[in-house]
């Protein structure tokens, strides 16, 4: 049943199985409650009573509507809708023990049925009626003598009622009747809320056995099984030797934290499997996808790989994926093995040949091989598409930045216009140290070219560019440059000799703060502190307040709170119209103890 208690799903029936989840019970008690409406509004009788129930209730004036389905079930004693609605109207108020005088009627004039019988178990046991409740599942086995449904019901409404022991006692009387294997997706599920892990093992495989959807629901229970528990559960698992067990160990190691693991359990797992390997990758896959880490990465390339192997019509297309799966890992050796199968593969497509080398140019300039990755490209431009080509050509040009080949950049992107090809443009004239035309291209780029971050890093030294008189600046450039290329260290030493050079309103401050940033960054605090001070000294309102935030921020991170509230308090007195200072009270309160850090 689909009612919850203490963290506790009833599991899916094979009856109406879909996806290994069966729906709701109040799901399937509002579905009929609607048919019954519908029905009822196709009848001469009660028309505007059964619509103005369903409205009142939909509302939320359940008080209202149940004495409108009272009023209906005192001219119709077996309307299942009617019956459904009050049960429903009473639930939302905890009052359902008051519908025993409407069920007892209900019970002696309806014809039998699930559906009646399902409502009279859920009333009597919330009302604490344990024997009536088991007098009316008899009856619905007497109806049904093959059915599950009474037994889960039964157990169902126990668990609603917080009595796992009568749970367990429905579901076994269940099992005693229609054999070892009934009702093996309740008996899981409980077992799993009672962190009985080894019987429920056994009992999901039992029910995964005879109902393959229940893997899924497997996965999702086992899935929350707490840290400690998980050991446990993934050796029973690999006790059991079967290919159910070892797909449900691979799903649930990935979703654990080891996605690489998870489909290397899989792979070791593919004799056992046998012919539904394809299936078992494909839900591999699935639960990989969202998945934004390297091991992600590796784990979706590995799979892709083995799909490849196992689906010969599709292997070109599994087989890019996995190499552009590969390259986004950083394995750049896996995706040029993938690239060479599709280069040596007569059945790919022209298309897919394009793809498949575009990939490659993008492995290579990962690899540095920057000669190579350009001399590929120029050969396979023409064959591009517009979006892919400008991509490569701005990927191909970032690898020559990082190289520290400038006009090697600036030859891939000297015609493109677009605002990404005008973000690179200027960039690369600001590491050749040419201020004015950096700034003229950088501001044409505007706000919303490439991701946020470096958006964010564009305004700002737009904003340093602003105050600095000189149009060309070679020694800024190259330091800017050491930077790109992670060389920080170097880096925030050259911005401090040309900041010396600069009068401190006109950009000297502004470079002086940015070589503070970065060797707090590097774990210079020392030093980051010495820059943070003398951009403060030079008491510029706009340079002084962020120097005074960076050494504040520098000063808690580094224990010494007492001097950071004195720092953060002259900031706040001092600058009171700084676009800083909300971000200064708020570290002031973490400096206090008022607030924790973030």
């Amino acid at each position: 049943m689909a009612r919850q208690a203490g963290g506790f799903t009833p599991a899916p029936t094979a009856r109406g199985l879909r996806a290994g989840l069966r729906p709701p019970l109040h799901g399937l008690a509002l579905l009929l409650g609607l048919v019954s409406v519908s029905v009822t509004l196709g009848q001469a009788q009660q028309p505007d009573q059964a619509t103005r129930a369903f409205d009142l209730e939909r509302r939320g004036q359940h008080g209202q509507a149940a004495e409108i389905y009272r009023s209906m079930l005192g001219a119709r004693p077996a309307d299942l809708g009617a019956l459904l609605g009050l049960e429903r109207c009473l639930a939302a108020t905890n009052r359902v023990p008051e519908m025993l005088p409407e069920l007892g009627r209900a019970l002696a004039r309806a014809e039998p049925s699930a559906a009646i019988y399902g409502l009279a178990i859920r009333v009597y046991t919330v009302a604490r009626q344990p024997d009536s409740a088991r007098a009316v599942m008899d009856r619905w086995v007497a109806f049904e003598p093959k059915s599950e449904g009474p037994y889960q019901e039964w157990g169902a409404a126990a668990l609603g009622a917080r009595d796992r022991a009568q749970a367990r006692a429905a579901y076994e009387l269940g099992r005693s009747r229609l054999g070892p294997d009934a009702l093996a997706g309740e008996m899981a599920q409980l077992a799993t809320a009672e962190l009985d892990y080894e019987r429920a093992v056994r009992e999901w495989l039992r029910a995964v056995a005879k109902v393959p959807g229940y893997r899924s629901a497997a996965v999702s229970m086992l899935g929350q099984v707490p840290v400690v528990g998980r050991p446990g559960v993934l050796r029973y698992l690999e006790q059991a030797r079967t290919a159910s067990s070892e797909r449900i160990a691979s799903l649930l190691t990935i979703r654990w934290g080891d996605p690489v693991g998870g489909v290397r359990r899989l792979e070791r797992a593919m004799p056992l499997v046998g012919g539904l390997q394809v299936e078992a990758l494909q839900d591999a896959l699935d639960e990989l996808r969202g998945g934004r880490s390297r091991e992600a990465g590796m784990a979706r390339g590995i799979a892709l790989e083995l799909l490849g192997g196992r689906v010969p019509a599709q292997a070109t297309r599994y087989w890019l994926e996995a190499a552009q799966a590969y390259a986004d890992a950083g394995d750049q050796g896996s995706a040029r093995r993938m690239l060479s199968k599709l280069a040596g593969d007569p059945k790919a497509s022209p298309t897919m040949a394009a793809s498949a080398t575009s990939t490659l140019i993008a492995v290579l300039v990962g690899e540095g091989k920057l000669e190579e990755a350009t001399k590929q490209f120029g050969q396979l431009r023409n064959v591009l598409a517009e979006e892919e080509r400008q991509q490569l050509t701005l990927r191909i040009a970032e690898g020559w930045i990082r190289a520290g080949k400038l006009d090697r950049a600036e030859q891939m992107v000297a015609a493109d216009s677009t605002i990404e090809g005008l973000a690179v443009r200027g960039r690369i004239r600001l590491f050749l140290g040419d201020l004015g035309e950096a700034q003229t291209l950088l501001r044409y780029a505007g706000p919303f070219a490439g991701p946020r971050d470096a958006a964010v890093a564009r305004a700002a030294i737009l904003s340093v560019l602003q105050v600095i008189d000189e149009d060309s600046l070679p020694a800024l450039g190259a330091a800017l440059l050491k930077l790109e290329r992670r060389d920080s260290v170097a880096g925030a030493e050259e911005l401090e000799k040309v900041a010396a050079a600069l009068e401190p309103d006109r950009g000297g401050a502004e470079l002086l703060l940015l070589a503070g940033k970065i060797r707090a960054a590097i774990k210079q605090p020392a030093d980051a502190e010495r820059l943070f001070r003398k951009v403060a000294g030079q008491n510029l309102p706009a340079s002084a307040a962020a120097a005074e935030l960076e050494l504040g921020r520098l000063l808690v991170d580094g224990g010494r709170k007492e001097l950071a509230i004195e720092v953060l308090e002259h900031l706040l007195v001092t600058y009171t119209t700084s676009a800083v200072v909300p971000q200064a009270r708020r570290l002031l309160d973490v400096a206090k103890g008022a607030v924790p850090p973030v």
